[in-house]
């Protein structure tokens, strides 16, 4: 079930907007009535955001957006102001929508499923306690063992029997083979150069072989 957060500072609103998340299907797991409240207890743990551009505190709905997007996650804006230079600046942000209010309900529900069928899907693993899922955002990167996988994560190295074309097979397009042994989240790296790339402490090479598939990263 896709997890929604919702940054809006007029307390009716986010009412109604955490209304229509729950009529859509989905869960509303954040409601934030300033950018500093949500960038100080978030845990980034949500599919997407819905932001007021014009929050009544110091931090704009468009600073709080950039964080956001350093993040990889979808949102989009909802604003009541049409000022082309707003309009300009919530556009070098590339939303994935912006809605005017008054907003009509079903322009926030399309939003929320067009960036439903664009979201990920999530990966079943198999451990010692069954069958689970893990979204892709929380992988690092992939290491080969022969006939065995290695997938990291923040908090965990999870051990599989497939290899390793089986599993590119089944991530996101920004997930990069960079070396015969390694795929990585293009989104997650920390440093880069042309022979290695850093993730979360992780130094992973990168062969010439494979050099050229991150052509335009480096």
């Amino acid at each position: 079930m896709m997890k929604v957060v919702i940054i809006e500072d007029e307390f009716y609103v986010t009412k109604h907007l955490c209304a229509l998340v729950e009529q859509a299907g989905y869960i509303c797991v954040g409601i934030y009535h300033s950018g500093e409240s949500f960038l100080n207890k978030t845990d980034w743990d949500f599919d997407v955001v819905m932001v007021d551009i014009f929050l009544s505190t110091k931090l704009t709905g468009l600073d709080v957006a950039k964080e956001i997007k350093s993040h990889s996650k979808p949102f989009f804006f909802l604003t009541g102001n049409q000022d082309e230079k707003t309009l300009q600046a919530a556009a070098m942000l590339s939303p994935n929508a912006y809605i005017t209010k008054p907003f009509n309900p079903n322009d926030i529900v399309a939003a929320l499923k067009t960036i439903e069928y664009q979201l990920p899907s999530f990966i079943e693993i198999i451990d010692k306690n069954g069958k689970r899922n893990i979204h892709p955002m929380d992988i690092f990167f992939v290491k080969s063992d022969r006939s065995y996988i290695e997938i990291q994560t923040l908090d965990e190295k999870i051990v599989q029997r497939k290899t390793l074309s089986e599993m590119a097979e089944e991530l996101p397009d920004f997930f990069i083979r960079v070396h015969r042994s390694y795929i990585i989240n293009c989104h997650l790296i920390d440093y880069q150069n042309t022979g290695i790339a850093a993730l979360n402490g992780h130094v992973i090479p990168i062969s010439r072989t494979y050099k050229d598939n991150l052509t335009g990263l480096i």
